[in-house]
């Protein structure tokens, strides 16, 4: 009771004080993290150009009065995400370069084989995406894009082409098509899910003697679309041309593990 008689309350408080909420510890950032995203920020907002020659080693951790360990370890950071390239020679050094599509094909295949992504989804993907590649394809394609196209086709149609050839060609007229889109983003998705789809089929030693006809005959009235810049006829028979070819991966089986790509 207090002096007015009324009944006092006992508020338990934790040892220390406060309300028994847990923060926590507090965690700085990595010196090479900090020093890394730095450059990545100046690289990505054009502060340094491609073809930039980064200061040496000695001069960041002048600037930085970070140790040597630390300013290599955020060059070797930038340098495993394509952002700069180590040249030889007196007058080397660390050079800036821009993202380019094969390097983002690469970090999205090395994701897609770590996270063993299932083989379903990538045909679910490339069915998804391929259409529009073609759509924009049929908008956008330039001359040279259809020489290009129309000479893997032709590789493609050589009487008596090996089985590997085959496979080579044909993934290059889908990539040829995703790159006459002239979207970069688009064209790194599908160089990687390319790749990876036909290292899949390919590992199955499945015969595709058999279905080549429908695949030429329908690369021929894609192509078709394309010369004629039509982008609904290009969209509509890609789109028939990739859910045929899921159907058809159904019936060949591949492996359930996606394979490392070695050559053919």
């Amino acid at each position: 009771m207090n002096e007015h008689g009324d009944r006092e309350t006992s508020h338990a408080t934790p040892e220390g004080g406060g309300s028994g909420v847990a923060l926590g510890p507090i965690e700085t950032a990595k010196a090479s993290d900090v020093l890394a995203d730095r450059i990545r920020r100046s690289i990505l907002d054009g502060t340094f150009e491609e073809g930039t020659v980064l200061p040496t080693e000695r001069r960041l951790m002048e600037q930085t009065r970070l140790g040597r360990s630390t300013v290599r370890e955020a060059l070797r950071m930038l340098q495993a995400e394509g952002l700069v390239s180590s040249r030889p020679g007196r007058k080397g050094g660390t050079v800036v370069r821009r993202p380019d599509v094969q390097g983002i094909a690469q970090s999205l295949e090395v994701f897609i084989r770590g996270r063993r992504i299932r083989f379903w989804s990538l045909l679910e993907a490339r069915e998804a995406l391929e259409p529009g590649c073609a759509s924009l394809a049929a908008t956008n394609r330039t001359d040279a894009d259809l020489e290009v196209l129309d000479a893997l086709d032709a590789r493609m149609n050589e009487p008596g082409i090996a089985r590997a050839d085959y496979f080579a060609a044909n993934v290059g007229w889908h990539v040829a098509v995703a790159r006459a889109s002239h979207n970069e983003l688009l064209t790194a998705y599908m160089v990687a899910i390319s790749n990876v789809i036909e290292d899949a089929l390919f590992a199955a030693q499945t015969d595709s003697e058999a279905v080549r006809p429908a695949v030429l005959l329908a690369h021929r009235k894609i192509l078709e679309a394309i010369h004629a810049s039509d982008p609904e006829a290009a969209r509509r028979r890609m789109y028939r041309h990739m859910h045929a070819y899921r159907e058809q991966a159904a019936r060949l089986q591949p492996p359930a593990e996606l394979p490392l790509s070695e050559g053919r």
